[in-house]
C-alpha cells in the first residue's frame, strides 16, 4: 500500500457502489479523482429529517448521521421533483459536496428544491482504490454480447415525469407474465442509480434484472450516448432469448436523462414492440401518447395516476387512447399489453381470451 494511501472503514456504503464489491476496509487516496463514475469517500456534515437516508448495498435504507463516513459515486442529477446537481470541476480533500440521491450519487447541488430545501452536505475524504487504481464504475461494466441475434419482444415503460408509476407498472406486468410461466428479463435504462427498482423486478419474477448501473453509469443525466447504452443493456437482456424484456425508462419524456433520445433512435424503434405510458394526469397522458406515436412507436396502454378513477380512464378512452389502472384493473391492463404482443409476435404469444376482469 502506498504511503499516501489511507486505510478507512466506512460506516455506510451506498448501493451505487454495488459493482465494486468493496470489503469492509478500503484503501483510500487523499488525492481524489474528479470524474463521473468514480467512487468517493465522504464524511456526513449535515442531516435531514426527510430525504436523509442512504440506500445500502443490501437495498435497505439507513438514516445518515453527521460524522458517518460513507462511500458514494460522483455523478449528475436533473430531477424535477428532487435535488439536482453535477460533478464538480475539481475536487480536493476537505471540499464540500452534496448527496444528490438516496442511491449515493454525489455532486455539487445546483440549488435548493422547493419543499425540500438543501441536500445533505458531505466533506470529501478521498477516492477508494482497487488494485492501485481509482474505483471507477466503467471498469466494472457489462459488455455488448457478441453474435447475439435474439429478437424477444421489448416492452418499454415510459412516463410523463418521475413518480408517475412506471416501476409499479413494470413490476405488475412482470408478475403477470411470470404467473403464466413465462421467462421475463427486465431492466432500467435511464435515471439516477439506486437498486430498489431492479430488486423489485426480481421480486416480482424477472429471471434477470439489470440497469444502466451495470453499464458503468451512475446517472444518465446530461449524457449524449444513451441510445448506445440502452442498446447494450437491451442486447444483454435479450441474450438468453426470454419470452419478453420489460424495460423501464426512468424520469420522463422531455427530461434530461436521455429518454427521448433512446425512443427516437432507429435501433430502439425497430426493437420496441410496444410502450406503456405512466401519466400523472390526463393532459400529460394525451400529450405523451401523441409524442410517442409521432416517433412511430406503438402505445398499448396509459396507466398511472391519470387512471386512478373511472373519469380519467373514460376521458382517455373517449379520445381513442387505451387506458387501465394497474390497481383497479390489472387484468384489463395485462390484456391490452398481451394483445399487442400477440399481434406483433403471433408465434410467441397466444391470442388473448375474453377472461373477465
Amino acid at each position: 500500500m502506498s504511503p499516501l494511501t489511507l486505510r478507512i472503514r466506512p460506516d455506510k456504503i451506498a448501493s451505487v457502489c454495488l459493482p465494486f464489491h468493496f470489503g469492509p476496509g478500503l484503501s483510500v487516496s487523499p488525492q481524489p479523482e474528479c470524474r463521473e463514475g468514480t467512487a468517493v469517500v465522504c464524511r456526513v456534515v449535515s442531516a435531514r429529517s426527510s430525504y436523509g437516508e442512504l440506500e445500502l448495498l443490501s437495498g435497505r435504507t439507513a438514516k445518515l448521521i453527521p460524522g458517518d463516513v460513507i462511500v458514494g459515486v460522483l455523478g449528475n442529477r436533473a430531477a424535477l421533483r428532487g435535488f439536482s446537481g453535477r460533478v464538480p470541476s475539481d475536487l480536493a480533500v476537505g471540499d464540500t459536496v452534496h448527496l444528490l440521491n438516496m442511491g449515493g450519487v454525489v455532486g455539487i447541488s445546483e440549488g435548493s428544491m422547493v419543499g425540500l430545501g438543501e441536500p445533505i452536505r458531505l466533506e470529501v475524504l478521498g477516492t477508494p482504490m482497487i488494485k492501485g487504481a481509482p474505483a471507477r464504475l466503467g471498469d466494472h461494466a457489462i459488455r455488448t454480447p457478441e453474435g447475439s441475434d435474439a429478437t424477444s419482444p421489448l416492452i418499454a415503460v415510459a412516463g410523463t415525469c418521475m413518480n408517475s408509476g412506471k416501476s409499479t407498472a413494470a413490476s405488475v406486468l412482470i408478475r403477470r407474465f411470470k404467473s403464466e410461466g413465462r421467462l421475463i428479463h427486465a431492466g432500467k435504462a435511464t435515471g439516477v442509480a439506486a437498486i430498489r427498482d431492479p430488486m423489485s423486478f426480481r421480486d416480482h419474477g424477472a429471471a434477470l434484472s439489470l440497469s444502466f448501473l451495470d453499464c458503468g453509469i451512475p446517472s444518465t443525466a446530461y449524457r449524449t450516448d444513451m441510445p448506445e447504452v440502452a442498446g447494450r443493456l437491451v442486447a444483454r437482456l435479450m441474450e438468453e432469448g426470454p419470452d419478453a424484456v420489460v424495460l423501464e425508462l426512468g424520469d420522463g419524456l422531455l427530461g434530461a436523462y436521455g429518454v427521448d433520445e433512446i425512443l427516437e433512435s432507429d435501433l430502439f424503434r425497430e426493437r420496441c414492440t410496444t410502450v406503456i405510458l405512466a401519466a400523472n394526469d390526463v393532459v400529460g397522458g394525451v400529450a405523451g401518447v401523441e409524442r410517442l406515436r409521432g416517433m412511430g412507436l406503438h402505445v398499448s396502454v396509459v396507466t398511472g395516476p391519470a387512471t386512478d378513477n373511472l373519469a380519467g380512464v373514460a376521458r382517455l378512452e373517449g379520445l381513442g387512447i387505451p387506458a387501465a389502472n394497474i390497481m383497479r384493473e390489472p387484468e384489463k391492463f395485462g390484456r391490452l399489453v398481451q394483445s399487442r404482443l400477440h399481434e406483433a409476435h403471433p408465434n410467441l404469444w397466444e391470442p388473448v381470451g375474453a377472461e373477465s376482469e
